[in-house]
């Protein structure tokens, strides 16, 4: 790790403007040209709460510590944001992608196949990989994302494993199930589950259920089939992207040419599942996000905020757009969601115009 670098942090995450009429154009075009997953390419994949400029307040403030944002988009960027600040990076796609011939993409998991360019795009080796809909509620220390220069998360197997054939059972269609399923088997095939130390299996921040489920996980399936995830920002060495690209380039290559999310997807978990089954973490499960809720009426975003209010712990909070919520419905949540959020964070960022 370069010295120089070894204690900044970056942050990194990817955003569309759907308002943007050349991308729709693109969008639809290629829409027509392929067949593809249209349970995951939904109009709520692509639609936009506008709260990309409370994220990012949410950053600078909480996270004072930070260095640079990389802000990876097609081009285009919000009217509000000074992309010439020098702490935001705009990342446009032709920049990041190996292989020019995938763009254009409308599949944020084709993005993540190509974020280990952004080391040559002066990424720093520690950072910190979040959605547009992702906000850090209050103030964290960078311990709360790495200790002793490794990413801060934790090794916990679910109780049912995931296969294909129970994504089938379940009637599972979606890509999402499958892409995480892509990731996993490709970690099993280079690591053994039985070289990790306990303590990062059986760790004391683990639920007493959570090492029962990893003892099967040992001594049963004798690798990891399904693990449990954050939905919030993930800590990530670059150099572990660089390892999984060096591993995984054919399929990488693959799964960057699917314009549109697809079973065959590999999403940003790759890179976790790696340093999770490489033992390179620090072990800590911190309750500390609202973030596996999708909000499917203006009730949900009222409940997360009478949340957010009542318990001091909370660091994360995750606004997902569900494809439940109707149009009608979601102007209605946009517009309390904004008015909320700029209560909260009502001081322009430095990078604001």
């Amino acid at each position: 790790m370069d010295d120089n670098n070894s204690d900044k942090i970056d942050f990194v995450l990817p955003w569309v403007d759907p308002s943007d009429k050349l991308w729709r154009e693109k969008k639809e075009y290629f829409s027509k040209k392929r067949n593809f997953d249209s349970d995951s390419n939904t109009s709520s994949r692509y639609r936009d709460m506008e709260i990309l400029k409370y994220v990012l307040r949410s950053i600078e403030k909480n996270c004072s510590w930070y260095n640079n944002i990389f802000l990876i988009t097609e081009g285009h960027y919000p009217k509000w944001l000074n992309i010439k600040h020098h702490k935001i990076r705009l990342i446009r796609h032709e920049e990041l992608f190996h292989d020019k011939t995938d763009l254009p993409t409308f599949n944020s998991s084709s993005i993540e196949c190509n974020l280990s360019s952004l080391k040559s795009l002066g990424l720093t080796e520690k950072f910190i990989y979040l959605n547009d809909d992702m906000l850090i509620f209050r103030k964290v220390d960078t311990s709360r994302f790495f200790i002793n220069n490794l990413p801060v998360d934790f090794l916990c197997h679910t109780l049912v494993p995931r296969t294909e054939l129970i994504l089938k059972l379940r009637r599972i269609t979606d890509s999402w199930g499958y892409s995480l399923l892509n990731g996993i088997t490709l970690v099993n095939s280079k690591k053994n589950i039985q070289t990790i130390s306990k303590n990062l299996i059986y760790n004391t921040s683990y639920s007493i259920t959570e090492k029962l489920n990893n003892f099967l996980m040992k001594t049963l399936y004798r690798k990891a089939i399904s693990l449990k995830h954050w939905h919030h920002p993930q800590p990530y060495l670059i150099n572990t992207l660089e390892e999984v690209k060096e591993h995984f380039k054919l399929q990488l290559e693959r799964a960057s040419k699917n314009k549109f999310r697809d079973k065959t997807d590999l999403t940003q978990y790759l890179y976790r599942y790696w340093h999770l089954l490489s033992g390179e973490f620090y072990p800590s499960k911190l309750n500390d996000g609202i973030g596996d809720k999708n909000i499917t009426s203006v009730k949900d975003v009222n409940e997360i905020f009478e949340k957010l209010e009542k318990d001091p712990h909370i660091n994360f909070v995750c606004f997902n757009d569900s494809p439940d919520l109707t149009e009608q419905e979601f102007y209605l949540v946009k517009e309390r969601l904004l008015n909320e959020l700029e209560k909260i964070f009502p001081e322009k960022a430095s990078f604001e115009i």
